[in-house]
């Protein structure tokens, strides 16, 4: 009977644990797999000349920690996002739509590449849409 015991609890603890690492935040990888999505589609834009003009003059490591931070925030991996606001953030970059449709693309190939589920794609981009207002400027 003791066996038994330890065996059901040992299960409860084991599905709890993976519920409670059910986040998306983990699904995308955790951390490294943040930091790698991350990267892979900030570098795409940021080398693309068509649609890079808002990246010249910034500073491409602090780009990708802060939204690596976000995302973490956004997704349930628990970081508390330490930057300003999107507004703030890009306010007079001019951004446009044909850029900012870009970096989604990079982001979508990018998360391909890395095998993330549709449903965990589609849970990243109805997150990440509405930042769009902030962003865009023309």
């Amino acid at each position: 009977m003791h066996n038994l015991l330890a065996s059901l609890l040992g299960f409860v603890l084991a599905a709890g644990m993976a519920h409670a690492d059910d986040s998306l935040y983990a699904r995308l990888g955790g951390e490294a797999g943040v930091a790698q999505i991350t990267s892979e589609y900030i570098d795409a834009v940021a080398s693309d000349p068509a649609v890079n003009q808002s990246f010249e003059k910034v500073n491409l490591k602090r780009v990708k920690k802060m939204l690596v931070e976000l995302t973490c925030a956004l997704t349930g991996g628990g970081c508390v996002y330490s930057g300003d606001d999107m507004k703030i953030v890009h306010k007079n970059l001019k951004i446009t739509e044909r850029e900012f449709n870009a970096l989604v693309e990079a982001l979508r190939i990018s998360l391909d590449r890395h095998g993330i589920a549709q449903r965990d794609k589609n849970a990243l981009l109805a997150i990440l849409a509405p930042m769009k207002r902030d962003i865009v400027e023309k």
